[in-house]
């Protein structure tokens, strides 16, 4: 699944699906640390791990999502 947005919110981190990713294109690499600090905050929350990879040249940040 890959998405467009200006920032990662709560509502991205719900739609992915256990157990798959998103990739989310981001406006810059400030958004992408962000998202990435927002995923891992959440875990909790959400019953889930996250694992981040960030792409810097294309500012992109794909999240995988994980039971905990």
């Amino acid at each position: 699944m890959e998405v467009t947005a200006t920032k990662v919110t709560m509502e991205h981190l719900r739609a992915i699906p256990m157990g798959e990713r998103m990739s989310i294109k981001l406006p810059n690499a400030d958004a992408c640390g962000n998202g990435k600090t927002l995923a891992y905050q959440n875990q909790y929350k959400l019953n889930c791990k996250f694992s981040a990879e960030t792409d810097y040249k294309t500012n992109t940040l794909t999240l995988t999502k994980n039971p905990a």
